[in-house]
């Protein structure tokens, strides 16, 4: 889901921080299923992974519009595996109540740092407090939570890093995916550093 409500500075994906066509985009996505739904034959459907951008700025009647027509055109087991990557700043304690409420079943929430400093610098939309409120709301509904990390930010020192992953494991998740930092060219926090 190619949208934003922001630019991340290390970002070099092709995203639109306007939403007006999001529902155009649904709509697309409706349709491709339809149009593809004989490559997978007679395969089972196991598990529905919601990527971006950010696919937590959709709207719960959209994320289901997008299930159903899964459901209408594959064979998907009874109880797939339905992922959607959130930011933070986007789970409030409603939408995670609404999140808990579809058929969505795990969360994969971009936390990146627990550490303000390097939240500024990646210019995240929410910060290391809303990162801590996001988790402790979301583990009351859902069982299956993954977050990312990234190491390798500028200033991030090994010390620092360490905090990060401790503090991950005390949220006692199943999943913790960490990436390195690739500063690519022409994206902003590559001109911030040089």
């Amino acid at each position: 889901m190619p949208f934003c409500k922001q630019a991340c500075h290390y970002c070099d994906f092709h995203f639109s921080t306007n939403l007006r066509k999001k529902q155009d985009m649904v709509s697309a996505l409706q349709k491709e299923l339809l149009l593809r739904k004989d490559e997978l034959k007679n395969e089972e459907v196991q598990t529905i992974y919601f990527g971006g951008g950010t696919p937590s700025v959709l709207e719960i009647g959209e994320i289901n519009e997008i299930i159903k027509s899964v459901d209408e055109n594959y064979r998907v087991i009874e109880h797939p595996e339905i992922t959607m990557e959130a930011n933070p700043d986007d789970l409030s304690i409603k939408k995670i109540k609404e999140l808990s409420d579809s058929p969505i079943n795990r969360l994969s929430i971009g936390i990146q740092s627990f550490f303000d400093q390097d939240l500024k610098l990646m210019n995240r939309a929410h910060d290391a407090k809303e990162a801590d409120l996001c988790l402790n709301e979301a583990k009351k509904y859902f069982d299956n939570i993954s977050i990312d990390l990234i190491y390798g930010i500028p200033g991030m020192t090994n010390a620092r890093w360490e905090e990060n992953i401790n503090k991950a494991l005390s949220y006692e998740l199943p999943h913790i995916s960490s990436y390195a930092l690739t500063v690519e060219p022409k994206t902003a926090l590559k001109v911030f550093i040089d």
